[in-house]
């Protein structure tokens, strides 16, 4: 990026801005460019012109299978050496395979790499070419929870064994962060979060009389909703009163232990390096300090992949004048039913 300098993997762009751009055009990253378009935005609308029809790095396709086709994220091209001299496209593409596609139970797993010619784009305004297509059966990405609601929706995402040996020996600690959120009474060392509240400028009391804590490390979203299950499972009284840990004091208590429990090792090792003591103060310690270093439950990473996914389908199934003929639901017309007779609309 020539403003924050920071690298970027191009078919991760937004719209594959940074796909055959020349060596000498500025780059704006996502982030920055969305900073300099704020300050440059003016009143005029330009009208949306699709782009020509071609294959690009970061874009969404259409990879044939057997008989059928599904969507697939272009990663990069390049020239495949064990195709045969009179091959008309030499070219492959890597690929990564959309995570809701439904393949037949009979194949192990799709292959990473696909040649150009068992690929085809959006095929935007080409009804010809759209009824000649037998459609794979996958899950629509506007059927893809967010991150927000997988959260919310914790009760639908069961805690794993491994959840339960971690966590299961501090039910007594978490319930009395619950149950008695003076914070005088919970000291430093068994619960590095109070001291980030009672260090904190900010007033972190939220409108239920509860601590908000903005951090939750790199667990993800779904690991998040399982520790929440757990949480509710438990601790008595918690599925009554969740308003007040979902994304509170107790909660990121047993945040810290997840991360306690997986980096310890590596925590271990930082300690002995600088020659001071190792003890499970030190180890919650640092496994707080892990939380507070990434990133806040409030800004979830961009998941790229459903991005590239809703663009693709966006376009695929959009029935309207500017799509023509070719948008009024013309997949596979002209072929054979989608696999096992899927209704794609």
């Amino acid at each position: 990026c020539d403003l924050c300098e920071h690298w970027s993997h191009i078919a991760c762009q937004r719209g594959s801005r940074a796909s055959n751009l020349h060596p000498k055009t500025a780059f704006y990253c996502d982030g920055c460019l969305m900073q300099w378009s704020s300050r440059k935005a003016t009143s005029k609308k330009k009208k949306m012109v699709p782009l020509p029809t071609h294959l690009i790095a970061g874009k969404g396709a259409l990879a044939r299978l057997g008989k059928y086709w599904y969507p697939v994220w272009l990663i990069q091209s390049h020239v495949a050496a064990n195709l045969h001299a009179t091959a008309c496209n030499r070219v492959c593409w890597q690929v990564v395979w959309w995570r809701g596609c439904k393949f037949p139970s009979s194949l192990v797993s799709p292959p990473s790499d696909v040649e150009q010619g068992d690929l085809v784009d959006k095929l935007w305004q080409d009804q010809a070419k759209r009824r000649e297509i037998c459609l794979g059966e996958w899950v629509h990405s506007w059927d893809i929870p967010h991150e927000e609601d997988l959260i919310q929706n914790f009760m639908s995402a069961p805690a794993s064994k491994e959840l339960d040996d971690i966590l299961h020996p501090h039910i007594a600690l978490l319930q009395r962060l619950l149950d008695s959120p003076d914070l005088t009474q919970c000291g430093a060392e068994a619960y590095p979060v109070t001291d980030y509240i009672m260090r904190s400028k900010k007033n972190l009391l939220d409108s239920v009389g509860a601590y908000s804590i903005p951090y939750c490390s790199n667990i993800s979203s779904h690991k998040y909703a399982k520790i929440a299950h757990w949480f509710s499972d438990n601790i008595p009284g918690a599925l009554d009163q969740v308003e007040k840990w979902l994304s509170g004091m107790p909660l990121v208590h047993a945040f810290t232990l997840v991360v306690a429990h997986r980096k310890a090792s590596d925590f271990k090792k930082q300690v002995e390096a600088r020659n001071e003591e190792w003890n499970d103060s030190e180890l919650l310690k640092m496994a707080w300090a892990d939380l507070m270093i990434s990133y806040p439950t409030d800004s979830f990473m961009a998941d790229v992949d459903l991005e590239c996914m809703a663009s693709l389908e966006a376009r695929m199934f959009e029935d309207s004048k500017e799509a023509g003929p070719a948008g009024n639901q013309q997949w596979g017309l002209d072929a054979d039913q989608h696999h096992r007779w899927w209704n794609v609309y």
